[in-house]
């Protein structure tokens, strides 16, 4: 024999159950709507160049002028000449153009292995905060909007220096580098090349000493070597080129004021696409460094002559202390 249900309770099982659809539904944009307010806040490409790789990172360009501070930098001069004793740095960056403005942590273990003959050094950025805004997304092609000040990880480096020559009074000081970038740096944001990168150098340094007067030591330095990285174009996966860079310095006492203007000249690995390279920065650098028996200070100013868009300031504070290996 058939049941039927009356027909209010019909009626009140309908509702409740169209209450219930609705709440989900609710419940189900509320959930996606970050989704696609996140992922949907992306620039139009349509005439952007596609570089070719099979990720948003492929709207990049991977060259110095058109990502951030930090992604290739030109080497810090080292006026063939190791330090005794080993040390940790730790400084603040801040970098400053029109429509891109950063401020990054940085950190450096120097560990004189042998004093003033080999050093190893683990140096990079851990943390990176920029705000960069659209004009400057378009023009570098940065796949994302911009949503104000971000922070992420930045690159970590390892050196390594070895003197060939120190003291002769005919020869000039000659020291060797080898560097190698790890790829902890992320490119979505158009800040680091989420590649690896690396240079090696041969740098020349010869001090006078005035007999009288204010300035007790004069250096003057070069170096020249070369500079390679990946890219994110299949058909050319490395760019590279020539590394020089000159410098001289002046000391008086315990006070160092250091200048120095260098960069690399690549090959360009985006020619055939009839693109700019992008990739021969030339920068200028001026440091005064403050020694003391445990703890050193360094105010730098840097700006870039061609394809380093940013006025940059470091400063930093290190600590030294004997890291020999005793054999």
């Amino acid at each position: 024999m058939a049941h039927f249900l009356p027909d209010g309770l019909i009626l009140q099982y309908l509702h409740s159950l169209k209450q219930k659809l609705m709440k989900r539904n609710f419940l189900a944009l509320f959930l996606l709507f970050p989704t696609f307010w996140i992922f949907g806040q992306s620039r139009p490409t349509g005439e952007w160049i596609d570089f070719g790789s099979d990720h948003i990172n492929k709207w990049l360009q991977i060259a110095p002028a058109k990502l951030g501070p930090n992604a290739l930098p030109v080497p810090a001069m080292d006026f063939a000449r190791l330090d005794s004793s080993s040390n940790i740095e730790a400084g603040l960056h801040a970098h400053v153009m029109e429509g891109d403005n950063a401020l990054n942590t940085y950190l450096s273990f120097y560990w004189a292995v042998v004093p003033k003959r080999v050093v190893v050094q683990i140096w990079g950025n851990p943390t990176e905060t920029f705000q960069t805004d659209n004009s400057v997304r378009d023009e570098r092609q940065i796949y994302y909007d911009d949503t104000g000040w971000i922070t992420q990880v930045g690159d970590l480096w390892i050196s390594t220096y070895v003197q060939l020559v120190k003291g002769k009074k005919r020869w000039p000081d000659i020291g060797i580098n080898y560097s190698h970038k790890t790829t902890t740096g992320g490119a979505v944001q158009g800040r680091y090349t989420e590649g690896g990168a690396e240079y090696y150098y041969i740098a020349f340094g010869k001090s006078l000493f005035p007999k009288n007067g204010f300035i007790n030591e004069v250096r003057l330095a070069l170096m020249g070597g070369f500079y390679v990285w990946q890219t994110n174009k299949v058909e050319m996966a490395q760019d590279d080129g020539g590394l020089f860079e000159f410098g001289f310095s002046l000391k008086s006492k315990n006070i160092s004021w250091q200048n120095e203007i260098g960069g690399f000249n690549a090959y360009d690995a985006y020619r055939y696409m009839n693109v700019r390279g992008n990739n021969d920065p030339l920068v200028i650098r001026s440091n005064i460094i403050r020694s003391g028996k445990k703890f050193d200070y360094k105010l730098e100013y840097q700006t870039g002559l061609h394809d380093y868009h940013y006025n940059t300031f470091r400063f930093s504070v290190f600590y030294n202390f004997d890291g020999e290996i005793k054999l």
